[in-house]
């Protein structure tokens, strides 16, 4: 791969293989942003371009693939030599990626382009071809040798589609071959791209030996702003498009934030009011309580504690999230973890479990027969089926996020309102999904099934199994709060006769 990248009527690096690149001067065409310069002098693995909108990733695709066919000056070797660069649609692909083609790369620098093929032919003989993945079995269309693959908004595509192109990353004249993206942080990627670009950490959808393979060194990100461009940083009709978005959208597309815009609840979903810090609301004794969960053994197991209180505020207070539990290890673990931190047991009214649990068997016995049995060892509910209408659910979890409730005033009358739906900020796994979760792209109106899913539908199925109206005080606490204010007024007459007679003395 490119060691270094410099710009003007001089070869531009050497591969460990000692091959010049093919004198061509791209300063008249192509004048790098700094981020753009520094994504291609890079020789890292996977490089990722990425964060706002406007700094040019999808040329910089276009011209790092031209670069890198370019380094082969031996025919023989150049006509091994092919590279690909996806989008996830093909009217996107044509949008895009070939528009931009078209665009900025001028005719002397190929021999030859195949629109049927979306096919380029290089100088050398090295070819570029342009491609859609619509689906993440479209991932096998595409098997071949590929020196260099690239993906154009990464963002849109699942870890799958990422991975499942790994074996085909190959060249049977260069061991250099790299894959790469470009990407804002939104859409069904943005959650894994994080960990593995950005945060350098594994990602939830990799498995154990994903996981035990995976080198931070093999990443690097490159991050962009508005700023970058400036010819889009000085230009207010794009500055005013980016700020018409919702806030979370905006400063993902503006300043290349990572993991606060998603598809689906964008709108509804503000961590700034939708999460609160765990510990800093007390659960009072007669607040309703219940659980949820959503099964999985490969998958996530994921679990959730939600309470309701005197306004009709939901807030889901306690997550716990594993998997590879069998149901019995499974049913121990949510009774260990469905304890207060003082060591007393809560009541529960149900526990509304995934439908799939109550017909997945083993044996005999279902998953949810089996939890249930070793919950109601500890007197607790055993799950009840919330059915299969995933529709219903998380619409009723987007409206509770979106909806908010009048609580009071301020000193000037002005109501105070907050979010029907709240959530801890120990329940790590569910806010880290909520903002990335895809909309369906034919049914707009769902959410999208997506590995990584499985804490969303658990609070899904808290929400829409056991919707209750605000909890009710006991007689005895609302006779206590009379009391207390008997008591009140009757010291302000007590002070207001003091005062009295005490002037008259």
């Amino acid at each position: 791969m490119v060691e270094h990248v410099s710009y003007g009527d001089i070869s531009v690096g050497s591969t460990g293989l000692d091959r010049f690149v093919r004198e061509i001067d791209l300063s008249e065409y192509y004048q790098p942003y700094p981020m753009q310069d520094a994504f291609h002098g890079s020789s890292i693995k996977h490089k990722l371009l990425g964060g706002a909108a406007g700094p040019g990733k999808t040329l910089a695709l276009i011209v790092e693939h031209m670069m890198s066919c370019n380094e082969f000056s031996d025919p023989i070797e150049a006509k091994q030599v092919h590279t690909l660069l996806l989008r996830r649609t093909h009217p996107k692909l044509e949008a895009t990626l070939v528009t931009r083609f078209r665009e900025k790369v001028p005719q002397e620098l190929y021999a030859s382009y195949n629109d049927a093929k979306k096919i380029v032919t290089w100088l050398n003989g090295s070819s570029t071809q342009f491609g859609s993945m619509q689906y993440e079995h479209n991932a096998y269309d595409w098997q071949g040798q590929w020196y260099k693959i690239g993906y154009d908004e990464l963002g849109e595509f699942t870890f799958k589609q990422w991975n499942a192109t790994s074996a085909w990353n190959r060249c049977p004249v260069s061991p250099f071959c790299t894959k790469d993206g470009a990407s804002n942080p939104i859409g069904v990627g943005a959650g894994w791209i994080q960990s593995l670009f950005v945060l350098k950490q594994p990602c939830d959808e990799m498995d154990l030996n994903q996981r035990a393979q995976y080198n931070s060194a093999d990443y690097e990100y490159f991050p962009c702003t508005y700023l970058d461009n400036p010819v889009y940083a000085n230009d207010p009709v794009f500055l005013a498009n980016l700020d018409s978005y919702p806030g979370p959208i905006r400063d993902a597309l503006k300043f290349g934030k990572w993991g606060i815009a998603g598809g689906y609840f964008s709108g509804a979903w503000d961590p700034a009011v939708n999460v609160y810090p765990a510990g800093s609301v007390e659960i009072k004794p007669w607040w309703v309580r219940w659980m949820s969960g959503d099964w999985g053994f490969e998958h996530w197991a994921a679990n959730h504690w939600l309470c309701i209180d005197d306004f009709g505020v939901i807030r889901i207070y306690r997550e716990f999230v594993t998997n590879h539990e069998p149901p019995e290890q499974l049913g121990e673990s949510i009774a260990k973890h469905s304890f207060d931190e003082d060591g007393n047991l809560p009541t529960f009214q149900g526990f509304y479990y995934s439908h799939d649990a109550f017909h997945h068997k083993t044996d005999p016995n279902t998953i949810a027969l089996k939890i249930g049995r070793v919950l109601q060892k500890y007197r607790l509910p055993a799950p009840s089926n919330t059915g299969t209408d995933k529709k219903g659910q998380m619409l009723q979890l987007y409206q509770q996020l979106r909806k908010r409730i009048r609580i009071g005033e301020d000193d000037c009358g002005h109501p105070i309102e907050v979010p029907a739906l709240q959530i801890a900020d120990c329940c790590s796994k569910l806010i880290e999904k909520i903002p990335v979760a895809p909309r369906d792209e034919v049914k707009r109106e769902e959410m999208a099934d997506h590995t990584g899913d499985d804490p969303i539908r658990s609070a899904g199925h808290g929400v829409y199994g056991k919707l209750g109206r605000p909890s009710v005080k006991p007689k005895t606490e609302l006779f206590k709060e009379t009391l207390a204010g008997f008591d009140a007024q009757l010291a302000r007459v007590r002070l207001l006769r003091e005062g009295v007679y005490g002037q008259a003395t």
